[in-house]
């Protein structure tokens, strides 16, 4: 196993499952990708380096405080990029 930044497929997950309920006007792809590179600079990172690294970060995240700062994260990032999209 290569060493991952476990807080990507965390961020990802998240966003993928709240997009919905982030109401935005644009919902493109530079968007997406923009929300998630600005929630991925505001939280640290948890590199893995195998799979006991993995799972436990992932048991990490089943704290509810760490669920709620990747949400507020995401939620963030989505208010300044659907304030100011980088795109026309």
């Amino acid at each position: 196993m290569k060493v991952t930044n476990l807080m990507e497929q965390i961020v990802e997950d998240v966003l993928q499952e709240q997009w919905q309920n982030l109401n935005l006007a644009c919902t493109c792809e530079i968007c997406r990708n923009d929300i998630l590179a600005v929630t991925l600079n505001a939280l640290p990172p948890r590199y893995v380096a195998h799979e006991r690294g993995r799972v436990i970060v992932q048991a990490r995240m089943m704290h509810e405080q760490m669920k709620a700062d990747v949400l507020r994260e995401v939620a963030r990032a989505a208010g300044i990029v659907g304030a100011k999209p980088s795109h026309e």
